[in-house]
């Protein structure tokens, strides 16, 4: 019993100290090993790791070039997440003849009506740059304003070194990107579903509407996608440009288990060289890289790194412990290199952070060749615990002055006095199960051991009043 009210009392002990702790890294070489990537036609190109958003390849990613169409993932993606599906987009003048007529359309008329749903479709299929403008106008109001919204959304995703001045990519020479930040807002644009099934299609159809009574047929441009020339075993979305200015642009996406690449080229001198640069630098990416899902690599050592969890602590053990890793970390790595090469580093926060109704209390991340290659949330499922732990640790000490007055409580300040009577209680009542489970049976033993004493003490007294 004495063992179980130690171990109670070590466990409140080790709740309330500190939840920083650094991992020790494991044996790490700085192997130089990174795999060569091919020669390409491109001018510029890149292949990232769409978990991680780790560079496997790149070439010139941070020059600036025209993007041409490509330009319509990042408008697309603002439609999808400032309209609903079903919203009617009519096409205003300005949208159907402030394009260039000889660029890509679907033949739309002034006062036509489409839902937002079927103009995104013409948007990532076809291209159509009528139909990319009146959905900007629908959204924005203006085309400078929705350009704003792009610049504003490109910049909040790290793309730094990009200017968009219209929602099709059609020539201008403040128009410009980077590969490297259109590997960056198509990874963003790729954790939209809406996004993925669409840049995924074959092709579509429009039905008749105000306007047209023929069905329009649309199909996708991308011929990875397509699949009628060409293929390319597990792309799953993507979107092609061209302008003389910019020459052939395409962006790729394309996943085999769980490694996704994202891979873009721009400024290819032919329509054939951009694919073959694409196939060539995807099958880069899935020949010389592995990914390794990190819930199932570490959730049992995470265990060691906290504070929380020792030899000493039966109640958090490691069976029953509620400490795991993010399912959706991924670590990447070259085929060269092995999982306990990355240098690992673990760190716990001070306040726990509430993510999708989840208590992250930590992360862990990993560096291999001096590179960020990987990384995961630390999850407690406990949400509560760590929150109470918490608001005590950060209590601020009573000040002794008497002539100011009080400062109103803050929200978290009014469960103060309900958490330290919890704790009040809980030592209350380990002290109660001390005194009933062993204070009390020993002094019923020592009672019983008094009453037998002089019992004894009588028997022999009566004994001798007999022989006498």
């Amino acid at each position: 019993m004495k063992k179980l009210v130690l171990s109670i009392l070590c466990t409140t002990c080790l709740i309330l100290s500190s939840l920083i702790s650094t991992a020790e890294a494991s044996s790490y070489e700085n192997s130089n090993s990174w795999p060569q990537g091919p020669n390409v036609y491109s001018e510029a190109a890149i292949v990232m790791e769409a978990s991680t958003g780790l560079i496997l390849y790149e070439k010139n990613m941070n020059e600036t070039y025209y993007p041409a169409s490509i330009t319509k993932i990042l408008s697309a993606l603002l439609v999808i997440e400032n309209t609903s599906p079903g919203e009617v987009v009519t096409f205003s003048r300005d949208s159907v003849f402030g394009i260039e007529r000889d660029s890509t359309h679907i033949g739309i008329d002034v006062g036509e009506q489409l839902t937002v749903q079927q103009c995104l479709y013409g948007i990532l299929l076809e291209s159509a740059n009528e139909v990319t403008y009146a959905t900007a106008e629908h959204v924005a109001g203006s085309i400078p304003a929705f350009a704003e919204m792009m610049n504003e959304k490109a910049k909040s995703l790290g793309a730094l070194n990009s200017n968009f001045v219209n929602p099709h990519g059609l020539p201008d020479d403040n128009h410009y990107t980077t590969a490297y930040d259109m590997a960056l807002i198509a990874r963003e644009a790729m954790k939209n579903e809406t996004f993925r099934k669409i840049t995924a299609t074959r092709t579509y159809q429009i039905p008749p509407t105000n306007k047209q009574k023929e069905i329009r047929y649309l199909r996708n441009h991308h011929k990875f996608i397509l699949k009628n020339d060409l293929s390319y075993e597990g792309v799953i979305g993507g979107k092609t440009g061209f302008t003389q200015k910019a020459r052939y642009t395409l962006v790729t996406m394309a996943k085999r288990g769980d490694l996704e690449l994202i891979c873009v080229v721009m400024k290819v001198d032919t329509s054939a060289h951009q694919y073959e640069d694409t196939a060539k630098l995807l099958d880069f990416g899935f020949d010389h890289f592995s990914i390794y899902p990190i819930n199932d690599m570490e959730s049992p050592n995470i265990i060691d790194e906290s504070p929380l969890f020792t030899r000493y602590n039966y109640m958090l053990d490691y069976s029953n412990t509620s400490i795991t890793t993010d399912k959706n970390g991924y670590l990447v790595l070259p085929n060269t290199a092995s999982f306990k090469d990355a240098k690992k580093e673990v760190s716990f926060y001070q306040e726990a952070e509430i993510k999708e109704g989840r208590n992250v209390i930590g992360t862990i991340s990993y560096t291999y060749d001096d590179m960020y290659v990987g990384g995961a949330d630390i999850i407690y499922e406990n949400i509560m615990a760590p929150n109470l732990i918490h608001t005590l640790l950060d209590r601020p000490p009573s000040s002794p002055s008497s002539d100011k007055a009080p400062k109103p409580e803050t929200s978290g300040g009014q469960f103060r006095p309900i958490i330290i009577g919890l704790i009040v209680g809980f030592f209350v009542l380990i002290v109660g199960l001390y005194f009933v489970l062993v204070e009390r049976p020993r002094l019923k033993r020592r009672s019983a051991y008094y009453k037998k004493r002089a019992n004894r003490k009588r028997d022999f007294s009566d004994d001798n009043f007999l022989d006498l």
